[in-house]
C-alpha cells in the first residue's frame, strides 16, 4: 500500500489523491504537518506531498514517474 503524507490546503496533495483515485490505486492519506515535516526532512524532500511506497520515500514528481 502507498502512504501519502500531506498537509491542509495543499493543491498538489489534492491533485495526487485525485490521480491515485482515477488510477484505482489504494493509498492511506495522513494529514499531519509534524509527521510530514519529519519525514520530508529525513528524506531531503522539500515539498508536500511525500509518498512512501515499499519503504522508499518520494516527492510527488518522482513518484508519478514510478507508477
Amino acid at each position: 500500500m502507498i502512504t501519502v503524507f500531506g498537509k491542509e490546503g495543499c493543491s498538489k496533495c489534492e491533485s495526487l489523491k485525485k490521480t491515485l483515485d482515477n488510477k484505482g490505486i489504494e493509498y492511506k492519506y495522513i494529514q499531519d504537518l509534524k509527521t510530514l515535516m519529519t519525514i520530508a526532512s529525513k528524506n531531503r524532500i522539500m515539498s508536500a506531498p511525500v509518498i512512501e511506497k515499499d519503504g522508499k520515500y518520494y516527492p510527488m514528481e518522482k513518484f508519478l514517474e514510478v507508477i
